[in-house]
């Protein structure tokens, strides 16, 4: 028997229970009854008390962030060792929610890549506009932090709407079963491969070299990765 394959699902809504949380749910148990190997971690952001990011960049020097009673870095470290990532947040106003973003700032993905090679599934819900641009904001998110969208779910719900109709229930299996096959041939795109590498070694390299010393949690992540060479 192969080892488990982790996959880390962020809920980003404040309604736990909402539409969101039913289509994460869904989606959960559609991995766990058909992927015997799969482990699945769910997290709703809404059960944490999450701290805004202070731009302290303590992250920048040792890799940690300052703040460890809200249990972010924690959820850092299991996506960091994930295999496979499922990001959602329904919109309320033109963008991820609040409570979204804010665990976005905490985990300091972007500056480490620290979605390097991993597949994701994003996925937004909402009531009546801007759920494309909402959707593109998470895979630019995604891609941004290193990691590919294998699928992007748009879903428009109206208010305390059962949202699983037959045709959304395909569809999040239909990325379920994309998820589990991009974890299983460990292949990333060779675009998302090389967008990294531009990212980091055109555009972040030349400011984090600035200060080294100021940066070594950055430096040190990018190692650990091969992103850059040891000098």
């Amino acid at each position: 028997m192969g080892r488990s394959v982790k996959i880390i699902i962020i809920n980003g809504s404040p309604r736990k229970n909402g539409a969101t949380g039913k289509i994460l749910k869904f989606l959960n148990d559609y991995l766990k009854n058909n992927y015997q190997e799969t482990d699945t971690e769910y997290i709703n952001l809404a059960d944490l008390n999450i701290k805004f990011c202070t731009g302290c960049e303590n992250c920048y020097k040792t890799g940690n962030c300052i703040i460890n009673d809200d249990n972010t870095e924690k959820i850092r470290n299991l996506i960091k060792h994930s295999d496979g990532l499922i990001f959602s947040s329904p919109t309320y106003a033109s963008n991820v929610t609040g409570l979204f973003k804010t665990f976005y700032d905490r985990v300091h993905m972007t500056m480490e890549q620290l979605l390097y090679c991993k597949p994701c599934i994003t996925i937004t819900v909402y009531e009546n506009l801007m759920g494309g641009k909402t959707a593109k904001i998470l895979k630019e998110m995604v891609m941004n932090s290193g990691g590919y969208t294998v699928s992007s779910l748009t879903i428009k719900n109206a208010f305390n709407k059962d949202p699983l109709t037959d045709k959304i229930k395909n569809k999040i299996e239909k990325a379920g079963k994309n998820l589990a096959k991009k974890i299983k041939k460990n292949n990333p795109p060779l675009f998302s491969k090389i967008y990294t590498r531009i990212a980091v070694n055109v555009f972040l390299k030349p400011f984090v070299f600035k200060e080294k010393e100021n940066n070594k949690g950055i430096i040190n992540s990018w190692l650990e990765k091969d992103l850059i060479r040891k000098t």
